[in-house]
């Protein structure tokens, strides 16, 4: 019993050809993928009976027990969940190192087995990165093998500030040949502690030093956003002609205010508030729902206030103003906010006013507020927020969720060649 090849360093987001060959036809095997975070650890298993030739091929064959039910080829990566502590200790195989997992395979008959340990990383070979601490911006750039001069993208995390999710993001967008910047706005040592009136000269300032840097085509520069940083890439290129095209990961077309709520707006322009949408209060809430004009499992607090045709055209983006195409990706089951919805306002928008250049939304019907990058876990959906400390349901199924980064990821990276490396 042994698996094909596997390489024992590749990035993240590429697909595994996990096959297991030598066992007798019909026999059950069981696979698991196991890695420890920090005191954490993950695991994911599935049940496979071996096919007439006596292989193993979770591509092409459904498990018959375990963490996920259709032939994926990557399921037993995205459907890893959480170890309670008192199991922790019975599992072999484990690497302190986080990027590392254990494959393994055990015959049912015998508890025999095989593994092998694949180390997934984010920084590809050849990426350069250095930190960015100048002019008052604070940042991570990271920068493709080879002298370039490359495309470029500024890349921003949303509510939970400092580099969360920037950071990776950009590492894997410079493993595909994009100098990318990830950028922090608050949240970090330097910058304002909450998503409070930040001033989006601070992001012009990062697109004259992007510009600037040898290994940076000026004139290829894009932008990606998430949730609250996808609001303000579609924000940013309404204002800043440098930039050649938008994705927003579960946006917003309309401005909201600043998280955690202080009665003033995120984001400010020649020192003024932009305006902002707000959602109900909580009385006017209670008092929707007991008139039936709201319904309680829904985002009606979000969308009622923007039935108002002045409100929404004072907190609508400008989209139509981007110099570039724009993709927008979100998830119909969003726990944190109706993104879909916030994204078809951008839309709309971009529809109605003739938009000269590409627009496109990619919109998952299983999937929650955490789309990005493939074969990450998808089964955690609840987590605490960092700065306001909530808990937080991100929504969408685990599949759903792993579908939605399967499909959107090869889909955004064709979209950024297509707009920046001409």
């Amino acid at each position: 019993m042994k698996f094909d090849p596997l390489p024992s360093q590749c990035l993240v987001d590429q697909s595994l050809e996990i096959r297991l060959r030598g066992l007798a036809p019909g026999e059950r095997v069981v696979l698991q993928l196991c890695n420890r975070f920090g005191h954490q650890v993950t695991q994911s298993e599935a049940h496979f009976v071996a096919d007439a030739s006596g292989t193993v091929d979770p591509a092409r064959q459904s498990p018959v027990a375990g963490s996920y039910e259709r032939a994926d080829a990557m399921g037993l990566f995205w459907s890893r969940a959480l170890v309670p502590p008192e199991r922790m200790g019975g599992i072999a195989g484990l690497h302190d190192d986080p990027l590392t997992a254990t494959l393994s395979a055990v015959r049912e008959s015998d508890g025999s087995a095989v593994s092998v340990s694949i180390r997934r990383v984010y920084v590809g070979d050849g990426v350069r990165q250095r930190e960015l601490r100048e002019r008052g911006l604070v940042g991570q750039l990271f920068e493709p093998a080879g002298a370039g001069p490359h495309p470029a993208v500024l890349v921003l995390g949303g509510s939970n500030g400092g580099l969360a999710w920037s950071q990776e993001m950009a590492a894997l967008l410079a493993s595909h040949g994009f100098a990318a910047l990830a950028l922090a706005y608050f949240a970090a040592e330097g910058l304002p502690p909450t998503l409070d009136r930040i001033p989006l000269e601070y992001f012009g300032t990062a697109l004259e030093w992007l510009a600037e840097q040898p290994g940076v085509r000026a004139d290829r520069i894009g932008t990606v956003g998430v949730s609250r940083g996808g609001e303000l890439a579609l924000l940013l290129g309404a204002h800043f002609p440098a930039i050649g095209c938008v994705i927003g990961y579960v946006p917003s077309g309309i401005v909201w205010p600043a998280y955690p709520a202080s009665g003033h707006g995120a984001w400010t322009l020649g020192g003024e508030e932009i305006d902002f949408a707000s959602t109900l209060t909580h009385a006017q809430w209670d008092e929707a729902v007991a008139q039936g004009l709201a319904h309680e499992d829904s985002f009606d607090w979000y969308l009622i206030p923007l039935r108002d045709p002045a409100l929404l055209e004072r907190s609508s983006i400008r989209v139509e103003n981007i110099n570039g195409p724009v993709l927008l990706i979100s998830g119909e089951a969003d726990g944190l906010w109706p993104s879909t919805d916030l994204a078809d306002f951008a839309l709309q928008r971009l529809l109605e006013k003739k938009f000269a250049h590409r627009a496109e939304h990619l919109s998952y019907p299983r999937a929650g507020h955490s789309i990005a990058w493939p074969n990450a876990p998808t089964t955690m959906t609840r987590s605490v927020h960092a700065i306001s400390g909530e808990t937080m349901d991100m929504g969408g199924t685990p599949e759903g969720n792993a579908r939605a980064r399967s499909d959107s990821w090869p889909r955004m990276l064709a979209f950024l060649r297509d707009a920046l490396q001409r």
